[in-house]
């Protein structure tokens, strides 16, 4: 065969060789790149490897994160267990707390307090359950504890607190978180926090506090012990400033002048009392059952009536629920 063709001229060996690589292929495909797919919580992970390039390729479908809020009326889901006084009194004043603590007294509660609080800050409140009385007040960061121990446990803290913790004994109080903050507190952002504790104040009006602003000393009265405690340190030269006209008699004439003075004084005009009539505030009050308690042409007069403090009327007219002491609603009698 000179004139054949060439493969004619292919040895036996490149022939056993060609048939071997075909059965190999036949039987032993080459492996396909896989696509593993396994879950990780909400989220669906797809891993990739491809063994040529020796690198993998990582793609996430889809991620959700939830998120839970530190106030305390958007988590309506979580219940709390509580006696039936207190959960009486959170119904009564519409609140949803936090953490709710009781048996104060306990030695495990006040552990649980310090290790549950940690890092915290917010708004809380300690709860009178005999009296329904309470104390509403503020937390810096991880300041919980602190504010829980000064109150009820060493007595640094309200003196009205203290009182009545000594009187009730500690068992028959609640502390309670009403209001996570979600910061740190610092300098910057604590005005913040203040105002959040101002919120409750003008909306609960608690009876043991003392200030009726947070972080402000306006309207606050001092005690009769403290009264005492600032006369006797009293300096000296303000002491002789005050005794100046103190106890001074006056002459017969100066007394006839300043009496012929007052006697010669003009009336009063019609104009002037118009606007005098204009800055009074009529109101009226009303039992919690709807009836009319009493109508009085100023918020002093109102005030008398049921042995209140002017500014308490006042604080309660700019609520919501306008109650005052717990016993009346007022309102404006003009509109």
């Amino acid at each position: 065969y000179v004139y054949g063709p060439k493969w004619i001229n292919i040895s036996i060996f490149h022939v056993i060789i060609l048939i071997i690589v075909y059965y190999a292929i036949l039987f032993f495909p080459l492996k396909r790149s896989r696509v593993l797919i396994y879950p990780v919580e909400n989220t669906m992970k797809n891993i990739k490897y491809n063994k040529l390039r020796n690198k993998s390729t990582y793609l996430i479908n889809s991620i959700k994160k939830r998120g839970y809020s530190t106030i305390s009326h958007l988590n309506k889901n979580v219940k709390i267990s509580c006696s039936e006084r207190l959960n009486t009194i959170m119904k009564e004043l519409e609140l949803n707390p936090v953490y709710i603590y009781e048996n104060l007294d306990k030695e495990n509660i006040k552990t649980q307090i310090l290790n549950e609080t940690k890092g915290l800050s917010g708004i809380y409140m300690i709860v009178n359950k005999i009296t329904k009385d309470y104390y509403i007040g503020s937390a810096s960061t991880n300041r919980f504890y602190a504010r829980f121990s000064n109150h009820v446990i060493y007595y640094r803290g309200s003196k009205i607190v203290k009182s009545a913790v000594k009187k009730y004994e500690l068992k028959n109080f609640a502390f309670i978180i009403l209001e996570l903050y979600p910061n740190v507190v610092t300098k910057e952002n604590n005005k913040e926090l203040l105002d959040l504790e101002d919120k409750y104040l003008k909306l609960l009006l608690p009876n043991y506090n003392i200030l009726t602003e947070a972080g402000s000393s306006f309207g606050y009265k001092h005690t009769e012990v403290d009264r005492i405690k600032m006369k006797d340190v009293y300096s000296d030269a303000r002491e002789r400033i005050g005794s100046l006209n103190r106890g001074k008699n006056l002459s017969p004439e100066t007394i006839e002048k300043l009496r012929e003075k007052a006697l010669n004084r003009p009336p009063m005009s019609d104009e002037t009392k118009q606007k005098c009539i204009g800055h009074t505030r009529p109101i009226v009050l009303y039992n919690l059952n709807g009836t009319v308690y009493g109508k009085y042409f100023t918020i002093l007069e109102a005030a008398k009536s049921i042995n209140c403090g002017e500014k308490t009327i006042r604080r309660a007219l700019k609520t919501e629920k306008r109650l005052v002491k717990r016993q009346w609603k007022v309102e404006d009698l003009v509109k």
